[in-house]
């Protein structure tokens, strides 16, 4: 098993950082360059944001309102997943080689007075060590995370990384995950490809959230 983190900086020092800087957020542009950061499990164990973030919403996630686009940036729905606290909406290409993931779900207990910056720190940092934990439980995988950000978005924090999977009898996978919160629902955005980049992957889970926002009867401010 191989799990590389190329020289990272914390995550959660990043959100307090952009949380005593919110008079003036960063500014995302296609020209921003990609900061990498590094997530701390240590520093999330003592803050508790690794275990806050395994759990459940105290109340039922007000998710209904959402509408289920046909498609989003030319991928086709296939189906979709709903609980109590979640809804998971899948869309992949015609010849299956391209797959995107859109999950909704609700904040935490207790998460609603924390600033959306390390909220969404927090959601990120438990998603990406699942993947790790994914790795780490076969010796013969691998994951490459190349890049880590935490900006802002359209005026809503957001967390986005690119990433390389191996597994054994398989070609490597581009991967890129982006988080966001908006009106206090997560939604987040996974996709993966075997012949697109990963920055091609991140664009187009920025197109995918766009259109997103844009489908729905009423758009968040």
């Amino acid at each position: 098993m191989n799990v590389k983190v190329c020289d990272l900086l914390s995550i959660v020092t990043l959100a307090v950082l952009l949380s005593a800087c919110a008079g003036s957020p960063v500014q995302e542009t296609p020209s921003s360059p990609l900061h990498v950061l590094k997530l701390d499990n240590t520093t999330l164990k003592a803050t508790g944001s690794e275990n806050q973030a395994r759990a459940l919403p105290a109340r039922k996630a007000q998710l209904e309102q959402y509408q289920s686009p046909k498609t989003l940036a030319g991928l086709q729905f296939d189906g979709e997943i709903s609980s109590e606290h979640a809804r998971t909406l899948r869309y992949r290409d015609p010849e299956n080689k391209e797959q995107l993931i859109l999950t909704l779900s609700g904040l935490p207990a207790g998460w609603d007075t924390m600033p959306p910056q390390r909220a969404v720190a927090g959601y990120y940092s438990e998603l990406r060590q699942r993947r790790i934990d994914k790795a780490l439980s076969n010796s013969a995988n691998a994951l490459s995370i190349i890049s880590e950000r935490l900006v802002d978005l359209e005026g809503k924090p957001s967390a986005q990384s690119q990433m390389r999977w191996v597994e054994p009898n398989r070609p490597i996978q581009n991967q890129a995950l982006l988080v966001t919160l908006v009106d206090g629902n997560f939604i987040r955005i996974s996709n993966a490809s075997y012949q697109q980049k990963t920055l091609w992957l991140l664009q187009q889970a920025k197109r995918v959230l766009a259109e997103f926002k844009a489908a729905q009867s009423v758009t968040a401010p």
